[in-house]
């Protein structure tokens, strides 16, 4: 179900000038009754001011009723004729009609629990019509809805068909439009994925128009496992508690008298002080008030104006938003539904450390696998054993060592991070342990290493795997005596650091192949933590887009938005690179997207077009020596490798060859340019 702007919108009642004052802005405000105030320029509108935003004027600093006022600036213009659908990073949009005039305004948070109403009886109407499996289409055929049974059935979740065009997924032999005039199809047969299905089409009607279709079916070869009446009803109820949920909203609806008859989605418990869900069911709102539950009573308060009412309410241990909206009939209040948002914990979805933000990296998440891992985080980094981190590339490993290392006992000290497969082999033991003046050829003075640099602090050995056999008992003998000798003397120095190990490796294979010493892996391996993969979290995707498209704004001077539909068609996609990859495809839908807002055909040309036209074959145009040609190949493969990569590491891997082997072939195309080559550079 869709609504457009211009039904959603409401009216302007106040226009201001950017050099009025703040007392000025608030007598208009009260005097139009307006809760909102548009400042105009010659250009036209450039911002908006709130009675809100007014207070939070007078009560910062230099603030007085006769300064001229702030302006605020997240606003964005859209088409009244356009779909209404939620942006990010936007507080408030303004319509337009087709000759560019402002029509009418619409705050994002008021939209979005509009639309959940408007969606919540959509769903109501589809279940109501239907059985088994269910999927439910807009009049153009594209799927707005699948209950679990329907995923389970069809054997592909949600996220895969939700959107597309029904049509091209089963195949049906007659027009569904006959269904869009009123038919209902009944025992037809369909072949999905190689899968029977038998059911129905019919209509779904709103107001007694045609706003949709909704398929109910079955598996044919499974007709006798049909359930019982009583089992379909609370598998419904379970997929309806589920669309609920979604919103993570919390949904109480009470009748006329303030009686509460129902609560679904969401239950916050902490907000109700330990009483359980089904306790609430035949209470009185204002009773609940009474005895200290909650306040204020925001169903009495919808009673008495007799239409919405939206309230800040104060439970025994949390804070929700709550929007009351009345159901009439007959001109009197039949219900009161109240949709409530906990905000007293919305910023623990969002974990951002001291050490983090001096490195403009956050741990941000949403997910409870990340949760859980947040948790043992913050239980291991106050101990000062050693650390493993594993995972792929890209899920951010050295961000988790960082906030290991704030919350531990050596926060003051120094955080060194050294990526082990970034140094040079005949370089690596002088940087880790540092050398005297003579040490080598080139060694014109001592150096202290980087284990010393990290004395009373972390050390964090990034890609450990790479390091060399010959070396790996080196760093054994480090966390065993906690001293290190440099290169050149014979004399020990004792430090005091505590190691974090990271790789994308399985170490403990490695060990079985003899390329990596078993008591060097039993040493990093005493608190073994794992990252999980980006695409095994995928809670984690919106809040990780958003937050580096804010980033991204801010340090470009952009005011980019990225719709709802854009964030699914992110989460839906694999992220081979993790974290890492999806930084990267932000910078580059900011590029790529012509509009203010990032839409789901800018993500799906980046993502899926890019990659189709970097998958071509090598194109020969002429004859040249096989030598040369193999050669020249080779050579355009690993410098492109290294650009895209960054790292030897990295760029073997992705060529499916050993890190020798890379370096080799640079040093030999190097030779071939001169010294000071800028592959060579590149490589390491």
């Amino acid at each position: 179900m869709h609504w457009d702007w211009k039904g959603v919108l409401q009216p302007i009642r106040l226009f201001v000038n950017s050099d009025m004052t703040v007392k000025e802005v608030f007598a208009l405000l009260k005097e139009k009754e307006a809760e909102i105030g548009f400042v105009q320029e010659d250009e036209g509108i450039v911002g908006y001011v709130t009675a809100s935003s007014l207070l939070d004027q007078l009560m910062g600093e230099g603030g007085a009723p006769n300064s001229e006022i702030v302006v605020e600036r997240d606003f964005l213009f859209v088409h009244e004729e356009d779909v209404a659908k939620y942006i990010h990073n936007c507080a408030v949009v303004i319509g337009a009609d087709s000759s560019n005039r402002p029509t009418g305004y619409m705050f994002m948070e008021r939209l979005n629990r509009y639309l959940s109403e408007v969606q919540l009886k959509s769903f109501n109407d589809a279940l109501n019509n239907a059985e088994m499996g269910i999927v439910a289409m807009d009049p153009s055929f594209h799927v707005i809805f699948m209950n679990e049974k329907a995923e389970q059935i069809l054997g592909m979740k949600k996220s895969i068909i939700q959107g597309r065009d029904y049509r091209k997924l089963i195949r049906i032999e007659a027009s569904l439009d006959e269904v869009l005039r009123g038919q209902k199809w009944f025992g037809i047969e369909n072949t999905f994925n190689f899968k029977v299905i038998s059911g129905q089409f019919s209509p779904i009607y709103e107001n007694g128009k045609i706003t949709g279709i909704i398929h109910n079916f079955y598996l044919k070869d499974q007709l006798e496992e049909a359930v019982h009446e009583i089992d379909f009803v609370r598998e419904m109820n379970e997929d309806l508690q589920a669309i609920y949920s979604l919103s993570n909203e919390q949904i109480l609806v009470a009748d006329s008298n303030g009686t509460i008859t129902r609560i679904a989605g969401a239950f916050f418990s902490n907000f109700w002080g330990g009483i359980e869900r089904e306790e609430l069911i035949g209470r009185n709102a204002a009773e609940l008030e009474r005895s200290g539950i909650f306040t204020p009573n925001i169903i009495s308060a919808c009673i008495e104006k007799n239409g919405r009412v939206m309230l800040s309410q104060e439970g025994r241990n949390g804070t929700v938003l709550s929007t009351a909206t009345p159901v009439m009939e007959e001109g009197k209040i039949k219900r009161i539904i109240v949709l409530s948002k906990d905000v007293s914990t919305e910023k623990k979805s969002f974990i951002t450390s001291e050490a983090a933000e001096v490195h403009n990296e956050a741990v941000i998440y949403r997910s409870s696998e990340m949760a859980a891992l947040m948790e043992e985080v913050e239980s291991v980094a106050p101990l000062d054993s050693t650390v493993l981190i594993t995972g792929e590339s890209g899920v951010g490993k050295e961000v988790i060592a960082r906030r290991i290392h704030q919350l531990s006992n050596r926060a003051s000290g120094s955080f060194v991070a050294i990526n082990c497969g970034a140094i040079p082999e005949h370089l690596i033991e002088s940087e880790l342990f540092g050398h005297e003046k003579g040490a080598f050829t080139g060694a014109d003075s001592k150096r202290v290493g980087l284990f010393e640099q990290g004395h009373d602090g972390t050390v964090f050995l990034d890609e450990v795997s790479e390091l060399p056999y010959a070396l790996q008992v080196k760093l054994l003998r480090v966390l065993q005596e906690r001293e290190v000798i440099r290169v050149g003397s014979t004399v020990p120095v004792k430090i005091n650091v505590r190691v974090i190990a990271a790789t994308n490796k399985n170490l403990r294979q490695m060990v079985q192949r003899k390329e990596f010493r078993e008591d060097l892996y039993y040493r990093l391996h005493v608190v073994p933590i794992q990252i999980p993969a980006l695409r095994n979290r995928k809670d984690d995707i919106s809040p990780l887009a958003v937050n580096f498209l804010e980033e991204l704004n801010e340090r470009n001077g952009y005011e980019k938005k990225i719709s709802t539909n854009a964030l699914n068609l992110l989460e839906s996609y694999q992220w081979p690179g993790n974290i890492r990859e999806l930084k990267n495809v932000i910078e580059r839908l900011i590029v790529v997207s012509r509009g203010e807002e990032i839409s789901e055909k800018d993500v799906y040309r980046v993502l899926w077009e890019t990659d189709s036209m970097e998958q071509g074959f090598l194109t020969i145009k002429g004859i040249i020596p096989l030598k040369k040609a193999v050669e020249e190949t080779e050579k355009q493969l690993i410098e492109l490798a290294v650009e895209k990569y960054g790292t030897a590491t990295e760029a073997a891997k992705a060529l499916e060859v050993s890190i020798s082997t890379v370096s080799r072939r640079m040093k030999r195309f190097n030779d071939g340019l001169g010294s000071g080559g800028a592959a060579h550079d590149l490589l390491f």
